[in-house]
């Protein structure tokens, strides 16, 4: 895979007209695109229509947690919608995984492409103070590692955690499990509300299998340039 199709640009926009100006500014060097939950309300779910009219790959972050009924019939839905990827929270439970993935698989057999069924396991925008204020004491790597191992047993493709976890979780889960990276920050950009941070070579090197970054290029004066620049550095990593 070349860096081209390891970075997922995050569109972290209040409108859709915001959005569509970034992917405009964009589609030349960006194939793949994260729609959150503020997106995905603000255009009414449109945006994922305008990203796959343009070609591109969606991946769906709305971090589905419910009762695994529940779980299972967005999971179908979001099957449905063509999506390249779409998420469940892990700490939702292994049945409750199990039933997106038991839905997914319905939906692939019907004919339609099956998408990637990732879980989080801990938001990067918490730390191990911040696990304890929640009453967990395990440490935050254990707890990662731990539940991307759940998520493995209940059949998803892969997680999302810290590029600081994504080799730990290569040689727990195996290397064709997908490690998901937010938290990535390249060197000439500023931490944000991000905690457990990595830069995109490092991160590349840890064995991601992709990279999400968000307003380092849509925040930037020239957000195509930035994105040359992350995929640059992303180059770098794989060259060690």
């Amino acid at each position: 895979m070349k860096a081209k199709d390891k970075l997922i640009v995050a569109l972290d926009f209040d409108t859709r007209e915001k959005a569509v100006d970034a992917i405009q500014r964009l589609e030349a060097d960006v194939e793949i695109f994260k729609v959150g939950l503020e997106l995905y309300l603000a255009s009414r779910g449109k945006i994922v229509e305008y990203l796959q009219e343009k070609g591109k790959k969606v991946f769906l972050d709305l971090k589905f947690m419910d009762i695994p009924n529940t779980v299972a019939g967005a999971a179908r839905e979001a099957a449905k919608m063509g999506v390249f990827m779409f998420n469940v929270h892990v700490p939702g439970g292994k049945q409750m995984m199990a039933s997106a993935r038991e839905a997914v698989e319905q939906v692939a057999a019907g004919g339609l492409q099956k998408p990637l069924l990732i879980g989080v396991t801990v938001l990067t925008s918490l730390d191990q103070n911040d696990l304890l204020q929640l009453g967990i004491t395990q440490d935050v790597k254990e707890l990662v590692i731990a539940r991307a191992r759940l998520a493995k047993e209940a059949g998803l493709d892969g997680v999302v955690a810290s590029p600081k976890e994504a080799a730990e979780i290569k040689s727990a889960c195996g290397d064709e499990f997908v490690s998901v990276c937010p938290g990535v920050r390249p060197t000439w950009s500023a931490a944000g509300d991000q905690k457990r941070i990595m830069t995109p070579k490092d991160a590349i090197n840890q064995g991601a299998s992709y990279l999400v970054v968000g307003r380092p290029i849509t925040g930037a004066e020239n957000p195509a340039e930035a994105a040359k620049l992350v995929l640059e550095e992303m180059e770098e990593g794989f060259e060690c």
